[in-house]
């Protein structure tokens, strides 16, 4: 079964969660001429615990990184165990690494972040060793960045395909993420749901994050070869910054998801944000198909 079977455990330890409602107003009206519609997935189609992939603000990392180890039998291969700081320090310390002009936001491989930090604390992993490596990576963040299918999304997925939507998503996300949408679709491949892989970027495959352009560029590049111009792609994300902004920039309509508190990004502070408005702003992912004219 390979890598689907290693990050299975992003599915493990979750617990129903709802959205925290917003004060944001909705604004909606009929969109027309959309011919695919894309998504962010953590606090869009997902419900994070963190409001990202990742979970740098999380209280009480130490103990399920701890508990990771542990269930993972591999605490006896370490000479010590690390900490949730050293786990950021390693972050931080590849992403400065890769940061230049050329890639002005990079994102880790977090696969390769665990390799090297269990490496400094006792344990190489030799490549027939990296399944354990994932599983690592997988259960930390299922544990420290819980997540749950935000509600419905599922039936707006499932309408937009049989609307004949094309689907699409560019979001940060790492090696486990796909994972979190097929479950979503009852599939194994995202391909089974409806989503069109040529418009399917992710951060950890490009080694570079939103907002800076690249995933964008990307998706632009995949709509090209379906022959759709940038302006006839609606896309859909809760971070006024990373998603509406950037997003905007690459020629795209867009709608604000500012349905759940955690995740409810309006990055008011953000001189790039001052000025933008999105074409739609959602406080329930069921107000999409309305405004695509899906009856």
């Amino acid at each position: 079964m390979g890598i689907e079977s290693w990050v299975e455990g992003i599915l493990q330890h979750r617990t129903q969660m709802h959205p925290v409602e917003t004060e944001v107003e909705p604004r909606l009206r009929a969109l027309r001429g959309v011919k695919a519609v894309v998504f962010d997935i953590y606090g869009t189609l997902v419900i994070s615990g963190s409001g990202d992939v990742g979970s740098a603000d999380t209280v009480g990392r130490d103990s399920f990184i701890r508990q990771t180890l542990g269930e993972l039998g591999l605490r006896g291969k370490l000479v010590s165990v690390p900490n949730a700081d050293s786990l950021q320090q390693k972050i931080q310390q590849l992403n400065r690494e890769r940061c230049d002009s050329n890639c002005p936001k990079p994102e880790i491989d977090i696969v390769e972040v665990w390799r090297q930090l269990l490496a400094e604390h006792g344990w190489l992993a030799s490549p027939s060793e990296i399944e354990q490596v994932v599983k690592v990576a997988t259960k930390y963040e299922a544990l420290a960045n819980p997540t749950w299918p935000m509600p419905g999304a599922t039936e707006v997925l499932r309408q937009l395909e049989q609307a004949r939507f094309l689907l699409g998503i560019v979001s940060n996300a790492q090696i486990f993420t796909p994972r979190l949408i097929s479950n979503l679709l009852g599939q194994t491949h995202l391909e089974e749901g409806g989503f069109d892989l040529d418009l399917c970027v992710f951060s950890n495959r490009y080694r570079q994050a939103k907002p800076g352009p690249r995933l964008f560029e990307a998706l632009r590049s995949g709509l090209t070869s379906r022959g759709i111009l940038p302006n006839e792609a609606l896309y859909v994300g809760n971070d006024m910054l990373n998603d509406i902004w950037a997003a905007g920039e690459a020629g795209l309509q867009t709608a604000w998801f500012a349905g759940d508190q955690r995740s409810c990004r309006p990055r008011q502070g953000d001189a790039r944000c001052q000025g933008v408005t999105p074409d739609l702003v959602l406080t329930n992912l069921m107000q999409l198909p309305e405004c695509l004219l899906i009856s």
